[in-house]
């Protein structure tokens, strides 16, 4: 079974096997750690603290899917999870935990070592759940947690070793409940965070936290300097992560949303254009779509993440699209736990001269074709077809071309996305207008600008009177340009218009 969010229509929503759907619960304020219990027998969740329509009090809620009935207990607590077959939270001073079972009311467990006011509960688990609690500035930097771990009887124990510092955004416990993954999300300013995936075992000492993958991927979606984590799900015995732009302050393309799968400390690329990705048994499979272009939001709407289309893929690969506006989703432990690893996709790239200009328009045939024989010669490492070529070009050019180090740049060139110029093209498109790596400006770059700065190398300059985020525009040096002749002939022109 599944549940996912749709906080503008504020309800969740419920989907069996083969993608037949029913409303699950009403919500008023945004749903905030929405949690299965490990039997699947019911769903946790608690009104998000940021949300304005939850001004009168939160509360904590859970739903009984055999009957509909859905308990609300108003509650000054942080974080839920499943402890064992009771829903659990942390009560806002820190103190105890609080445990709802399916009968009345809430029980209240103290904490035999008090934790402080901004603590929470990050994850659930089979014998324990896991808080985060914030460790001292001073001691182990801004927004850095320790873990420690809290059983039925309050007693706390840390993640050893203890006190070692991570920063904490989500937490989720594994199938089998004997493991937290959780996402980071280190910050070096409000528009400068970069995410992670790490996971740790109840009882054990040390934690998973291999390098943030670092492949082609990744490199398109320039996300090597700030993204964060925008999905992660349990799969089998590993779990899927999809990292991203920061929303406010990034471009937020479809193909900058980039998914992985990590398991024994491995990545494997899965897929791009996904917000969060996770896998069931029988091969049922769920994914947010990342729309093509982001709605602004009303300035009365609560700030939530890219919401996108929830596509499932039942037992027979067929697709249904379950939902709009989805926010999030969650296959029950069960389903989970009997998910194969998924299979490996292909990483992006190019063997041809790419068909649409930077900002996704075609180009003319017959420039594209031209380009396309340039850079088959400067594959071939064909010097003389390269000249033959470019009889019209530039000396600077003609003097580029003559070198080995000159035809490899000529192939990333003409494998980047040119722009339409008076009566021709330029690569990259770049090169004929900038762009700004901030979300709703005028030349906010596109998906296929991004890719272009990725694979030319093109450094930022930072020109903050006009822009808060980074402008990419190529030199001279790093262009190239086509030009229809007389008659309607191709012709290459080099670096500049002689």
């Amino acid at each position: 079974m599944l549940a996912f969010v749709r906080p503008l229509s504020r309800e969740i929503v419920l989907a069996d096997a083969d993608g037949r759907t029913w409303r699950g619960a009403r919500t008023n304020a945004a749903a905030d750690y929405v949690r299965w219990s490990p039997d699947g027998s019911a769903l946790a969740w608690i009104d998000d603290e940021n949300d304005p329509r939850s001004h009168d009090g939160r509360r904590l809620h859970r739903l009984d899917i055999a009957t509909g009935r859905e308990r609300k207990i108003p509650c000054a607590c942080h974080g839920v999870g499943f402890l064992g077959a009771e829903v659990a939270t942390l009560t806002s001073d820190g103190d105890a935990l609080l445990l709802v079972g399916a009968g009345q009311g809430a029980r209240r467990v103290p904490l035999r070592d008090p934790v402080g006011d901004y603590a929470k509960l990050a994850a659930g688990g089979r014998d324990m759940v896991t808080v985060a609690d914030p460790l001292p500035e001073q001691e182990a930097g801004r927004g850095q947690y320790q873990l420690l771990a809290v059983d039925g009887s309050g007693t706390v124990r840390p993640f050893l070793p203890a006190r070692a510092p991570t920063s904490m955004v989500e937490g989720l416990q594994s199938p089998d409940g004997r493991r937290v993954a959780w996402s980071s999300a280190d910050s070096g300013g409000a528009c400068w965070t970069y995410g992670n995936a790490l996971l740790a075992t109840y009882g054990r000492k040390g934690r998973q936290a291999p390098a943030r993958p670092a492949d082609a991927a990744m490199t398109r979606a320039l996300l090597k300097e700030r993204a964060l984590v925008t999905g992660l799900a349990w799969a089998g015995d590993g779990v899927t992560v999809t990292f991203g732009p920061l929303q406010s302050c990034q471009a937020v393309p479809p193909a900058r949303f980039v998914s992985y799968y990590l398991h024994d400390g491995k990545w494997r690329f899965i897929g791009t254009g996904m917000r969060a990705v996770g896998y069931g048994a029988q091969g049922r499979s769920a994914r947010i779509l990342v729309p093509p272009r982001v709605v602004p939001r009303k300035d009365e709407e609560f700030y939530i993440p890219v919401l996108g289309d929830l596509e499932f893929t039942d037992r027979h690969h067929e697709r249904h699209a379950l939902g709009s506006g989805v926010s999030e989703f969650a296959f029950t432990p069960g389903e989970s736990a009997r998910a194969p690893a998924p299979a490996p996709a292909e990483e992006p790239g190019s063997s041809g001269v790419v068909g649409t200009t930077d900002r996704g328009e075609p180009f003319p045939a017959h420039l594209r074709a031209l380009a396309q024989r340039i850079k088959d010669a400067a594959e071939d490492d064909d010097a003389a077809r390269l000249r033959a070529l470019c009889g019209s070009c530039d000396n600077e050019t003609k003097k580029a071309i003559g070198t080995a180090k000159g035809r490899r740049e000529l192939v990333k060139l003409l494998s980047s996305h040119p722009g339409r110029k008076e009566n021709g093209i330029v690569f990259p498109g770049l090169a004929t207008h900038r762009c700004v790596d901030e979300p709703g400006q005028n030349i906010t770059c596109t998906a296929e600008q991004l890719a272009d700065i990725a694979l030319l190398g093109i450094p930022a300059d930072n020109d903050l009177d006009t822009y808060q985020g980074q402008i990419y525009e190529p030199s001279l040096e790093g262009r190239l340009q086509l030009r229809s002749g007389s008659g309607g002939k191709a012709l290459w022109v080099g670096r500049i218009e002689p």
